[in-house]
């Protein structure tokens, strides 16, 4: 499996969406981030770091590859191109903001724009929050006005996708911060598990998804 973890914008979750999915799983990691935060606990072996303008090999089908990626489309982005058009699967997080939406629209359209991409693409709506008048169940943030708002706004541009929500959890700080999984925080400590068992829910679902692709 291939997977892609990409949007134009940073800071909407693409770097721990990716890292949990590597620690979960065990895939290698492939990045062009260029001052990335694997190296301390990503094995050798396991991580392959680039510049934006050079080319991620063609990995055979046995090799299971998360790639985590940064920067915007172009010409000259290799890196980007060569990672998404030999993925399973591209998951674009989308935050509820306008810079967020207007650039994940925008991401979407480039992914399907390119020749040699055949796989599918799945929208995770992140850093979702329960506004005070706001009411739903703990399993049920897909209810959410940040969740709706995105489905809205992919709707309107003529966007088809699967979504998954994604709350906003001090949990994506302590996946680097104690170098583990949200799962694996949970298995190791009640109160963590308490404080990130819906995290870990939204993550199960995602890797279901995954499963299906």
């Amino acid at each position: 499996m291939k997977i892609t973890v990409y949007q134009g914008k940073g800071g909407v979750g693409k770097t721990p969406i990716a890292t949990n999915i590597a620690l979960d799983h065990e895939y290698a990691i492939g990045t062009n981030e260029a001052f990335h935060v694997y190296d301390s606990f990503i094995p050798d072996e396991r991580l392959i770091a680039l510049d934006l303008t050079e080319s991620f090999p063609l990995f055979p089908d046995d090799i299971d590859v998360v790639f985590d990626l940064a920067g915007a489309i172009s010409k000259e982005s290799h890196s980007i191109t060569s990672a998404i058009c030999q993925s399973d699967l591209v998951i674009i997080p989308i935050e509820n903001n306008v810079k967020s939406l207007a650039s994940g629209i925008g991401t979407i359209d480039e992914i399907y724009d390119l020749e040699d991409f055949t796989g599918q693409c799945l929208v995770v709506a992140t850093k979702l929050a329960k506004g005070r008048k706001e009411h739903f169940g703990r399993k049920e943030w897909d209810k959410s006005n940040d969740f709706q708002n995105i489905k809205k706004a992919l709707k309107e541009s003529n966007i088809k996708l699967p979504m998954k929500p994604l709350k906003l959890s001090n949990a994506f700080e302590a996946i680097f911060e104690k170098e583990k999984s949200i799962a694996q925080l949970c298995a190791s400590d009640p109160l963590l598990n308490y404080h990130y068992r819906d995290v870990k829910a939204q993550f199960d679902e995602i890797y279901q998804y995954i499963d299906e692709v």
